[in-house]
């Protein structure tokens, strides 16, 4: 006996048991749509595409201001300068105040000397011999310079980035709405196949005790072998039900876990229920195509479309400029003082397009075109959004009033099962009666969790038409 208890604490020890269980995570709605929006992919582009647009948003404002820049250069050489020059020299004019020339003249024309490179010949030269080093060169210079009249591209620039920005801000709450109807329908099917999973766990339950019943019924004669036989085929039916609606929670589970971004096996607690009695949606009636976000994408496209028109014809249209500037360069040498020179300059700058040999009217012309496209194509999306959302109507409907049918069909299926379960035990049904009469419930009561789960699905694909989805 000892050595069985240490055999027992060694094969313990060698073989330690499971880990605890993990936590179930606790969701309901509200917890699961932000998890999901927090994780989604599609989310986390659109907050880039908003990042870029406000960057290029702030890109264009700039061009309303002057652009200031500053450059230096610096070379280092060292060359020697060594020449011998003859410079002309000039006389004192008694006559005027003035020097002058000293140009040998003719005697006889009175016109002055030429030499044989056709420059004037001077009675006299200065002699000036160089020997210097250029040791190096400075250059530095600070220049602002300022657009004063652009054709309007700079206007047309920073209109289309604010759009820019807009169209980015709508984009994402599309995105969000297309991310919440998406966790929504995971989240009403996974709780609606809960529910059948504990039908289908109670509806077994009612079958092994009738099996209990009529196999007892059996033993002491009271019935035949064939319905406790019909009675087992039902219970093993049921079985298979249970092990079908396990297996499609733990499918419908890690849907909506990829949804929230969890591990495909983390388990799921929900606290939220299935709402048998709800009043419809108040605005079911004042849909318009008008609200839609992808409508007003198409005509954010459009403003876009007409402030190119403006962009390219500002490319032909007349520009002015101002500049500003302050330059010094100094020159290193040895064998006399540095050479330096500073000072500041003013300049404005006019460019007039005069000829383009049908560039300009070409490209207006295909800006214009792009303009009628995107009004023709936001037409053409207007009757698609307007179907879509009288289909959502529709459909909407249809699901309150399957689940008003469903909730009677089940209520009828539970009296009639009750009515066979005591006509049963008094001998004036037989057992296929009361299977059918179960089996009929259990029917009812799965087509209106369809039902319910359908609602509440219809529901959320009508608010995400409307923009109402939070």
């Amino acid at each position: 006996m000892k050595s069985l208890k240490i055999l027992a604490v060694t094969l313990m020890l060698a073989f330690p048991g499971r880990l605890p269980a993990q936590e179930p995570v606790q969701l309901d709605l509200v917890s699961s749509r932000r998890m999901a929006l927090e994780h989604a992919q599609s989310i986390r582009i659109a907050d880039a595409q908003i990042a870029r647009a406000q960057g290029e948003r702030q890109a264009a404002r700039a061009a309303w201001w002057p652009d200031v820049s500053a450059s230096a250069t610096a070379v280092y050489k060292k060359q020697e300068i060594r020449e011998e020059l003859y410079l002309p020299t000039q006389v004192f004019n008694p006559a005027t105040g003035e020097l002058v020339p000293n140009v040998a003249m003719n005697p006889i024309t009175g016109e002055p000397i030429l030499g044989p490179d056709g420059n004037p010949v001077f009675n006299t030269y200065a002699y000036l011999p160089l020997d210097l080093t250029l040791n190096g060169i400075v250059l530095a210079g600070v220049t602002a310079q300022q657009p004063l009249y652009a054709g309007g591209r700079i206007d047309a620039g920073n209109r289309m980035a604010r759009i820019g920005v807009d169209m980015a801000e709508t984009n994402r709450l599309l995105r969000e709405g297309e991310v919440i109807f998406a966790t929504d329908q995971a989240f009403y099917q996974h709780l609606a196949v809960g529910e059948k999973v504990k039908l289908a766990r109670q509806y077994k339950v009612l079958l092994d005790t009738l099996e209990r019943t009529v196999s007892d019924s059996y033993e002491l004669g009271m019935c035949n072998r064939n319905e406790l036989l019909k009675v087992r085929v039902k219970r093993d039916e049921a079985a298979l039900q249970v092990q079908k609606a396990e297996t499609g929670h733990v499918l419908t589970r890690m849907a909506l876990c990829r949804i929230l971004g969890l591990d495909l096996d983390t388990p799921l607690a929900i606290r939220d229920s299935m709402e048998t009695e709800t009043e419809p949606w108040p605005g079911v009636d004042d849909l318009s195509p008008d609200s839609r976000l992808e409508l007003l994408l198409l005509e954010k496209q459009s403003e876009l479309a007409e402030q190119n028109i403006r962009l390219v014809r500002g490319e032909y249209l007349p520009a002015a400029g101002l500049s500003v500037g302050y330059n010094y360069l100094g020159v290193g040498l040895d064998g006399m003082d540095n050479f330096t020179n500073h000072g500041a300059t003013l300049m404005a700058n006019v460019q007039i397009p005069l000829v383009t040999f049908g560039e300009r009217k070409g490209k207006v012309k295909a800006a214009r075109a792009r303009l009628d496209e995107k009004q023709l194509e936001m037409e053409q999306v207007r009757g698609y959004l307007q179907l879509e959302m009288e289909q959502a109507r529709l459909q909407y409907r249809d699901a309150l009033l399957r689940v008003e049918l469903s909730r009677r069909a089940l209520e009828q299926a539970e009296e009639n099962m009750r009515i066979s379960d005591d006509n049963y035990r008094l001998g004036m049904e037989t057992v296929v009666d009361l299977l059918t009469a179960r089996a009929e419930w259990q029917q009812a009561f799965s087509e209106n969790l369809d039902a319910l789960a359908n609602r509440n699905i219809q529901e959320s694909n009508l608010l995400r038409i409307a923009n109402r989805l939070e």
